[in-house]
């Protein structure tokens, strides 16, 4: 048993570090921040299926479903439109750190700092995968967002 857990720990490693170096190897478009990572690792997982499609019917004939024409929309949805989901958490923990604060103070309820909490996991989400892919005035990261009073 011992041996099994060394085994999937070696190669959770290697995953870890070969992983993100292959995604980074490809050309595809680089994610925008960190949190996007698993989306287009996701989505450059279906498209290199897409590239295996034409082996895998050299060998089967040809497949009921037209997967040629079919991975490649479910990549660009998972790498684009589901990745977005991450900018919508991120919004919705800022947009509850905004409410928190003055509900804090209002009823002295006495944990400003969850406010800052919030913040910081909005921040680690938004944090730029590349400095220059992050365009726009909007900051995410100006730390410290709220000083309590």
């Amino acid at each position: 048993m011992k041996k099994l857990i060394s085994i999937g720990v070696a190669l959770a490693l290697l995953t870890m570090a070969v992983v993100p170096g292959a995604v980074a190897a490809v050309d595809y478009e680089a994610p925008d921040t960190y949190a996007k990572v698993p989306f287009a690792i996701v989505e450059s997982m279906f498209l290199m299926a897409t590239e295996l499609v034409p082996a895998l019917e050299a060998v089967m004939g040809e497949l009921p479903l037209p997967l040629d024409t079919m991975l490649p929309v479910i990549g660009e949805w998972a790498g684009g439109p589901l990745s977005w989901t991450v900018d919508m958490l991120a919004w919705g923990l800022s947009l509850a750190a905004d409410i928190w604060v003055p509900l804090d103070n209002a009823f002295d309820i006495g944990f400003p700092v969850i406010g800052n909490v919030l913040d910081i996991v909005a921040c680690g989400l938004m944090e730029c995968w590349v400095v220059t892919n992050c365009t726009g005035t909007f900051d995410p990261c100006e730390y410290p967002p709220y000083v309590p009073v």
